[in-house]
């Protein structure tokens, strides 16, 4: 089959948990012997708005348009029908069987769903965050630094009011006098509502969603989408053929195949976020939790692999914070052929988000390496070490995450036996057939 990716970045420039996954989907299908091509954007100011490039990544066809951020109205993040005549075009050219969209912000919206279904083609979504239900990226985090349990128009005004707005299309005579309370937020209010019920009128333009947690199917079921839509289906990854991770654990004993283990039985215990460093990643309450774990470098060796110039406040509390704590480290970002060179240099992983985390891609990759993951007790994350592989702890209680981790530094028996428990992670070829059962039931 044919199968057209849909994403709102995309490799190399960018290396998100999303991103990633949608080229390995694509190495995937392209090795069962499936035509696969993506469609994406780029911002690039020496090209006009909307005009379309071409390019290939790992050998898979790349179709990326421009799109420089210039907008007059808010409603163009969710429903962009220039941006939808170029995806038309793309879909007149390579005569996609099955579109599989991963991203929908930046490349069409709405109108990009409303040109698959006019050409009859069927659509796929997978669920990676909550950008359906959240203006905010998809984030259901509000400014204030709290994970949002609803999206709704008046609070969620407050996290757009800074884009442009057609003060005209949502005026008092437009729209009545509805949400006048809020000032000049009332147009964004406005908007949000016609967004909502944008979003909520599209659901019929996809035949089936896929959530890669149990925890964000059941809430986007709660918000009204089908349950019949709805495949629960956590991600596949690629086998890891080598991994230059071995060794004696701490204990002596050996890890589990491709695992980590300790290099030596007096060496620190290796510790070490990797992502993004922003604030709704929760950062700082590893950051915080070194600190107040009293460790220093002899016993406990944290380490952060992210860049420090995309959230310039963060990095500089970060940086305070390295400058009084020993035994924490800000390694910065690494190239992707680095990756394994830096999962092998840690005993413990850990995701800190403060989010509602959907099924995060570090967390298997750790487990795929017989790395054992500290997880904030919450969404996706949870689930993913609710049967082994890792301990919780509170969303943003860096005291909590500091006893566990004194608690791991003193026994290493515990970090052993937490290694033990991880589970199986899903090849990525199950989520081939998947998609080859999905294209089969829907091709009628």
């Amino acid at each position: 089959m044919r199968v057209l990716q849909v994403i709102h970045d995309y490799l190399p420039l960018h290396a998100a948990g999303s991103e990633i996954y949608t080229a390995n989907l694509c190495r995937a299908l392209a090795d069962a012997g499936h035509e696969v091509a993506v469609f994406t954007c780029e911002e690039n100011r020496d090209l006009e708005q909307w005009s379309l490039t071409e390019r290939e990544h790992d050998g898979i066809p790349v179709f990326e348009a421009i799109y420089n951020r210039i907008y007059h109205d808010l409603s163009e993040q969710w429903d962009d029908p220039q941006m939808a005549a170029v995806f038309d075009g793309v879909l007149e050219r390579f005569a996609p069987d099955l579109v599989h969209v991963q991203g929908l912000q930046f490349v069409g919206g709405v109108s990009t769903l409303k040109a698959a279904h006019a050409r009859r083609i069927p659509v796929v979504m997978t669920l990676h965050e909550y950008w359906w239900l959240c203006p905010r990226a998809g984030l259901m985090f509000d400014p204030d630094g709290k994970a949002c349990e609803t999206a709704e128009a008046r609070s969620c005004a407050r996290c757009v009011d800074i884009y442009p707005i057609d003060r005209e299309r949502w005026s008092d005579a437009a729209c009545g006098n509805s949400h006048a309370d809020l000032g000049d937020r009332r147009w964004f209010a406005r908007a949000l509502e016609g967004r909502a019920a944008d979003m909520a009128g599209a659901v019929e333009l996809v035949s089936r969603f896929i959530a890669p947690s149990n925890f964000l199917g059941e809430r986007f079921i709660g918000a009204g989408f089908p349950r019949e839509k709805v495949v629960m289906s956590d991600y596949g990854f690629p086998a890891v053929e080598t991994l230059s991770v071995g060794g004696a654990n701490r204990s002596g004993g050996a890890g589990p195949s491709g695992g980590a283990g300790r290099p030596a039985a007096n060496a620190p215990l290796r510790i070490g976020y990797v992502g993004t460093l922003s604030d709704y990643k929760g950062p700082e309450v590893f950051a915080r939790a070194v600190e107040s774990s009293g460790l220093g470098p002899e016993r406990l060796r944290a380490t952060f692999h992210g860049h420090l110039d995309w959230f310039p406040d963060l990095a500089e509390r970060l940086r305070a914070l390295a400058a009084r704590v020993p035994a924490l480290e800000l390694v910065g970002p690494f190239a992707p052929s680095e990756r394994e060179q830096v999962l092998a240099g840690l005993d413990l992983m850990v995701v800190p988000s403060l989010w509602w985390e959907n099924s995060p891609l570090t967390i298997h990759e750790a487990h795929q390496r017989g790395i054992p993951v500290l997880t904030s007790d919450r969404g996706g994350m949870a689930e993913l070490v609710s049967h082994g592989g890792g301990r919780t702890f509170p969303p943003g209680n860096h005291v909590a995450l500091a006893g566990l981790i004194r608690a791991l530094v003193d026994d290493p028996g515990l970090v052993d036996a937490l290694r033990r428990s991880i589970p199986a992670v899903k090849p990525i070829e199950d989520d081939v057939a998947l998609l080859e059962r999905l294209m089969g039931e829907l091709a009628g």
